[in-house]
């Protein structure tokens, strides 16, 4: 780890070091000023060493290792002038750079610099005073040096565990994040697969209708008639989920279904699941251990394929929730046709374990996939907890029966 300047454009640092810099070399001049008898000599090469004791810091943190080498010098040379005095009182420059250096650089670079440091204090102290009279003086130095290097050092691994701790932070939520993108994706991807399965059904219809319709079209023209409605019922309704289809895909849509894997061919040849199935589904839970109650309000219809498949899908995945988070629950399945659209409710009470409140792992779903049918057909969907349990509402907008301009009104297929 190389020394570090402040960065561009703030002060804060620079200021700070200015100020300590000055500061020490302030009270150095003071003393010297004031006749303290542990300066040392007073003339003009002493005070001049007494000044690049400190004044080198305001680039400490830009240089660590020059200001440490700058500041120990002019330290040692300035107590060998004062070679006459009984003692020379230093000031802390030399142990602010040395306490700089173990901030900044790694242990193989600041324990050396330390070592040496403390040595050369230690030779000046032991030719000056001689052992044992001078041990007292070498004990103190030493003790400050270590001390120094110690809380630069404790300094460095605090910071660089704090960091690390950022790091991990920020590495956890951009992970979540792209989870949850790509449980987003994934679920798209599975609902315009499923979709595409329903327009491959559309066009198969039309093909044969049209096929009917050529072959009746001299002899019973009734009948083809009758056939061209139908193809024409079928076109719309493979229009319209073919544009939901392709509004769901974004961005790398089509590449998606080209690169996905070969499917089960035998399940590819079960029929797509709708409403029409909710009771094997039901019967289904039951027999996996979870008591289901199924309930319809108001009268059923024909609805889109689509949007059938949607609510299908949306208490198939509530109904597994539950038996995955919620042992020991039971739950109720309400169907609510109403005029203009359809509301789906599931909910369970008792039980225990937490809900699947984001994404499931394995399989993409959870409510962001639950979400993204119901916002697929224009509808909502509310999910949260209740206080027995897990409540989930779907409203699935139902569309209207289309009107020629003949007058004639066609069922949606």
């Amino acid at each position: 780890m190389r020394g570090s300047s402040p960065r561009t454009g703030d002060l804060r640092p620079w200021l700070i070091d200015g100020a300590l810099a000055l500061g020490l070399t302030a009270l150095s001049l003071v003393a010297v000023v004031g006749g303290a008898p542990d300066v040392g000599a007073r003339d003009p090469l002493s005070v001049a060493l007494l000044m690049l004791e400190s004044l080198p810091l305001v680039a400490r943190r830009r240089f660590p290792l020059a200001v440490l080498a700058i500041s120990a010098g002019a330290t040692l040379a300035h107590a060998a002038l004062a070679a006459d005095s009984e003692g020379v009182n230093e000031g802390l420059g030399s142990f602010v750079a040395l306490f700089t250096v173990a901030e900044l650089h790694e242990r193989r670079v600041s324990i050396p610099a330390a070592v040496i440091v403390g040595l050369a204090f230690a030779l000046l102290i032991a030719g000056r005073g001689g052992i044992p009279a001078g041990l007292q003086g070498l004990l103190s130095t030493s003790l400050v040096v270590a001390a120094a290097w110690f809380l630069g050092d404790w300094t460095r691994t605090r910071r660089r565990f704090a960091s690390a701790i950022e790091d991990r932070a920020r590495l956890l939520e951009q992970e979540r994040e792209e989870q949850a993108r790509r449980a987003v994706q994934d679920e798209r991807d599975r609902i315009a697969r499923e979709l595409h399965d329903i327009v491959t059904h559309h066009v198969s219809v039309i093909v044969i209708q049209a096929g009917g319709a050529i072959a009746a079209v001299e002899r019973r023209p009734e009948q083809a008639r009758e056939a061209l409605q139908a193809i024409d019922r079928t076109a719309r309704a493979a229009l319209t989920d073919m544009r939901r289809m392709l509004g769901i895909l974004g961005p790398g849509g089509v590449d998606s279904l080209a690169r996905e894997e070969p499917r089960d061919p035998v399940a590819a040849r079960e029929p797509m699941p709708d409403l029409d199935r909710l009771g094997e589904l039901v019967e289904q839970v039951r027999a996996a251990g979870l008591p289901v109650e199924l309930a319809v309000v108001g009268a059923p219809r024909p609805l889109d394929v689509g949007v059938s498949l949607s609510a299908y899908r949306i208490v198939q995945e509530s109904l597994t929730n539950t038996l995955k988070h919620a042992r020991g629950a039971r739950a109720s399945v309400r169907l609510e046709y109403e005029p203009r659209s359809l509301t789906v409710s599931v909910q369970d009470e008792g039980g225990s374990g937490q809900r699947d409140l984001g994404v499931t792992t394995g399989s993409g779903r959870g409510l962001i996939g639950m979400r993204e049918r119901a916002a697929l057909y224009g509808g909502s969907l509310d999910a949260g907890p209740t206080p027995n349990g897990f409540r989930v509402v779907a409203r699935l907008p139902l569309d209207l029966p289309e009107t020629h301009p003949s007058g004639s009104t066609q069922a949606q297929p």
